[in-house]
């Protein structure tokens, strides 16, 4: 049976376009868009938001039955009109990739009010004793976090399975999406004993990670 897959792609697009306002060209252009996603074959759910932190950057997320189905809809004859559009609202090159993530589809976290994006860059040639070394500290600190942190609403994580490129050169990656109530109740938990004494399983074995926070439930849902 074919494993689900989220689409993530990084849309640089000046936060002066409006992309709800569909008497603009932006906004007119994104919204045919979603039409066309929305009405590809294979696609589960699709949320959109820009970044809390830099607003010039967007994220849009698309829930597959498949990777296959993500790549028959890029070889259908409605791609080249739907990347066309895309492009013609970024002020630089999109960054597209792929995760599967549990748990699939990842609705709880995404529909958090807001959902902290956590990307964990390692060496590309990371292998998979490593991997499954990493994963299994990351789980310990969830695992702690979902007992302590308040206003934690629900995650989603998994591996990449591109590799993406960051400071110049080539890596492996995870994400992780943590929903909250707030910016405010993550910061908050941060600041605890608990997080403090945590965190070095996150962060240990990485090269570099990099944190946003997004509201996909103030974007377009599926």
């Amino acid at each position: 049976m074919s494993q689900s897959v989220t689409e993530i792609t990084v849309l640089p697009i000046a936060s002066t376009s409006s992309l709800t306002d569909t008497s603009t060209k932006e906004g007119e252009l994104w919204a045919t868009s979603e039409e066309t996603i929305r009405a590809a074959n294979g696609v589960q759910s699709l949320y959109w938001s820009r970044w809390v932190e830099n607003p010039e950057m967007v994220h849009l997320m698309i829930n597959w039955e498949s990777l296959q189905r993500h790549m028959d809809f890029r070889a259908s004859p409605n791609f080249p009109a739907f990347e066309k559009n895309i492009i013609s609202l970024t002020n630089a090159p999109p960054v597209m990739f792929h995760a599967h993530l549990t748990p699939h589809p990842p609705t709880k976290a995404f529909e958090a009010p807001v959902v902290e994006v956590i990307t964990i860059y390692f060496h590309a040639g990371l292998s998979e004793t490593e991997k499954e070394a990493y994963y299994k500290n990351f789980k310990n600190f969830m695992e702690q976090m979902i007992v302590d942190a308040k206003g934690l609403v629900a995650e989603a994580h998994g591996w990449v399975l591109e590799e993406l490129e960051t400071e110049g050169k080539k890596h492996k990656a995870f994400m992780c999406f943590i929903g909250w109530d707030s910016v405010d109740m993550h910061m908050k938990h941060r600041e605890t004993d608990s997080f403090k004494e945590t965190i070095h399983l996150l962060r240990d074995g990485t090269d570099t990670i990099e944190m946003h926070h997004v509201k996909f439930a103030e974007g377009a849902s599926g």
